[in-house]
């Protein structure tokens, strides 16, 4: 079981995305909350990557969810409900960053990436520079470091950056969220890689499993707001 759908103590909990969007269309309020909590830290990754604000992309995945579940009809399975609600959610955080900065384009400068490093390996692999053992205060003090490079990310590198190495979607599949074909997701992974090297320094150790977490508290809030607009709106009709 991913994400925090644990927490919800029902016989649902084992199911698939797939059998639980089936429920939901029914307005199963179990079935809701168990798809959000166990996609949520993906979604908030994903809005990040666009967002450069965490009270930003929480919005982001709000509305995201909201959006996704009154059209839940026109999910298809062609894709995983994972991969479908992350393009939802990255659109989403796109049209939030267009109104917040309308004069600057997320495609802003794309010719930059041209020609610089080639793809191959993981993020950790090619930012990597081993030096010693890891002590918990080290593992912290990089999880810290690598945030704060990826921040400073352009947000059209720092969204695919997430979506590959973070969350460790396809090509294809970012490719598919991000709404841009396979051949730019693979240029602009390799220049984000490049601009994390450059930034770093070679001093990052291996731990990014855990960057941008979004469990604990903030995980129990949005679930709840989510599942009270879909009780105020009545799609919610069974337990």
């Amino acid at each position: 079981m991913t994400e925090s759908a644990s927490k919800v103590d029902d016989p649902l909990a084992s199911l698939s995305d797939i059998d639980l969007v089936e429920r939901a269309r029914i307005g199963s309020s179990t079935a809701f909350e168990l798809i959000v909590r166990r996609h949520n830290r993906t979604l908030f990754r994903a809005a990040r990557g666009v967002l450069n604000d965490d009270g930003l992309a929480q919005e982001a995945v709000q509305e995201a969810y909201l959006k996704a579940f009154t059209s839940l009809d026109s999910f298809q399975a062609r894709s995983s409900l994972k991969t479908w609600l992350t393009r939802i959610v990255v659109n989403q955080a796109i049209d939030f960053s267009r109104r917040n900065h309308p004069a600057v384009s997320l495609e802003e400068n794309i010719t930059y990436l041209h020609g610089r490093s080639s793809e191959g390996g993981n993020m950790a692999g090619r930012i990597v520079d081993h030096s010693g053992p890891e002590t918990e205060a080290a593992r912290q003090e990089t999880k810290l470091l690598l945030e704060d490079a990826i921040r400073r990310l352009p947000a059209i590198y720092r969204s695919v950056l997430i979506l590959r190495d973070v969350e460790g979607l396809s090509t294809a599949d970012s490719a598919f969220c991000l709404n841009i074909n396979e051949v730019l997701v693979k240029k602009r992974l390799s220049r984000a890689r490049e601009m994390l090297r450059q930034d770093l320094l070679k001093r990052l150790e291996t731990e990014v499993s855990d960057i941008f977490d979004f469990a604990g508290k903030r995980c129990d809030t949005l679930t709840a707001q989510v599942m009270a607009e879909l009780t105020r709106r009545g799609i919610i009709k069974q337990g």
